[in-house]
């Protein structure tokens, strides 16, 4: 894996660990700080999808291999541009929400990390024209 997804897959797990705590056990504080206020269920079930999702992301990461690598990463992919683009309607409806800009900013700069990461490991994996032959 080239180092740029490497970068990106660490920074994703550390941040989705850190998410997931924060909703798990202070559903509250992170409720108070979302474009759909406080509901502590609703953060603990985002905090619980962190968790699921943590072990294919560090699965990833421990055993390369290439074909898996794609889906997850562009699974990532249209997720930051769900998430994005969530947030950007968020902030479409109400400019006094930043937070959703910044999140929707955030998730699109990630999806062009992740596309440009993507491109560079699949010009590392093209077979050569000597093994075709």
């Amino acid at each position: 894996m080239n180092k740029l997804l490497r970068i990106l897959f660490i920074i994703l797990i550390v941040a989705m660990t850190g998410a997931a705590i924060m909703q798990l056990f202070f559903p509250e504080m992170m409720g108070s700080n979302s474009e759909y206020g406080i509901a502590p269920g609703w953060q603990r079930e985002i905090g619980f999808w962190n968790l699921a999702i943590l072990p294919i992301l560090i699965g990833v990461n421990l055993k390369y291999d290439y074909y898996y690598l794609r889906i997850v990463v562009i699974s990532l992919i249209v997720g930051g541009l769900g998430f994005g683009t969530n947030h950007l309607l968020g902030f479409m409806e109400d400019g006094s929400k930043t937070i959703s800009l910044i999140g929707a900013v955030e998730n699109y700069l990630l999806v062009l990390f992740w596309l440009i990461g993507l491109r560079i490991e699949s010009s590392n994996n093209k077979p050569s024209k000597k093994a075709l032959q």
